[in-house]
């Protein structure tokens, strides 16, 4: 009966997150074809009228990537500080990042602002992707997922042999990230992922950032993970950052809520837990308010010094 309820609700859970990729690839698709007709409006206003450039984040680039131990192809969509190529001997903390497809360019902008305020140092950025015209709700499903309900899911372990084994020694050498200070951060199943993360290869990150997790996937398996890792361990060694919106639907930020103070009251050594609820916020609208107060958390110990910029801004000398 266990397996029977656990795939239900796997497959339930699967529903509602493929309603939401839906949403996502539904916009996308909708913003091509909106390009499309400017661009045809554009072609249509005649000869002799100027090219549009499209607008590109500065600092980006995409590598290509065969995985050995998924057997599957990916994209790192790898975004560098602005002082990269200025300062070819340094090295940059870094923040693996899922669902790279979506999430890059609120990530680039929220970096921005997080610089600007000196909320957190210059780190570089990995998103994790997949090439174009792939499935992209098929294949996070595969990846994400800690457990198997089916066919197409619990692969989490293979993919996260992927991001430590061939990922990180990639940016570790050619692209000067450190090896100390790693942070991993997803929303929904890539918020599941990212708190596994911490069970599963501890000390690896020494952040991790969980927007909206999806805690309830097959009958709490994230919870019975803890108590696995708890039975035999008393330290779990991270900064880590939970939250949800307090609109998502009760089925989903429940299991959310209990996971947080499921954890909380653990007591881990060397955890530094901020648990976080977003008023008024729904499933994917959390994302802004989350990534930020999220990096804010776990940059909190290499936060630099000085002053933000709007207050050097307002305090400098008159010319």
């Amino acid at each position: 009966m266990k397996n029977d309820k656990a795939t239900s609700m796997g497959k339930h859970l699967f529903v509602v997150l493929a309603a939401v990729s839906s949403i996502h690839l539904g916009a996308a698709a909708a913003a091509a074809a909106q390009t499309a007709d400017v661009q045809a409006g554009v072609a249509q206003a005649g000869a002799g009228q100027a090219n549009y450039k499209p607008f590109v984040l500065n600092n980006t680039q995409i590598v290509p990537l065969q995985a050995k131990a998924t057997g599957r192809n990916y994209e790192l969509v790898v975004v560098l500080p602005s002082s990269y190529a200025a300062n070819p001997g340094k090295t940059y903390p870094v923040l693996y990042y899922l669902d790279a497809y979506w999430d890059t360019p609120l990530l680039v902008s929220t970096y921005g602002n997080l610089i600007y305020d000196k909320r957190a140092p210059e780190f570089i950025m990995v998103g994790l992707s997949y090439p174009s015209g792939t499935n992209y709700d098929v294949e996070r499903r595969k990846d994400y997922t800690i457990t198997a309900t089916d066919a197409n899911s619990g692969k989490a372990d293979a993919f996260l042999d992927f991001i430590t084994k061939e990922v990180a020694p990639l940016v570790e050498s050619r692209f000067r990230g450190e090896k100390e200070g790693r942070v991993i951060g997803g929303s929904s199943l890539g918020g599941l992922f990212a708190i596994a993360a911490a069970y599963k290869a501890p000390g690896f990150f020494a952040g991790h950032i969980a927007i909206s997790p999806a805690a309830g996937w097959d009958d709490g398996a994230l919870a019975r993970l803890d108590a696995q890792y708890a039975r035999a361990h008393k330290a779990l060694a991270a900064r880590m950052f939970i939250s949800y919106g307090s609109d998502e639907y009760a089925g989903f930020r429940e299991p959310i809520a209990a996971f947080q103070q499921r954890l909380a009251a653990r007591g881990y050594a060397g955890l530094a837990l901020q648990n976080h609820v977003m008023q008024g916020l729904d499933h994917t609208s959390v994302k802004g308010d989350g990534y930020v107060r999220g990096l804010n958390w776990v940059w909190q110990p290499r936060k630099p010094a000085g002053p933000s910029g709007l207050t050097r801004a307002m305090t400098q000398p008159s010319r």
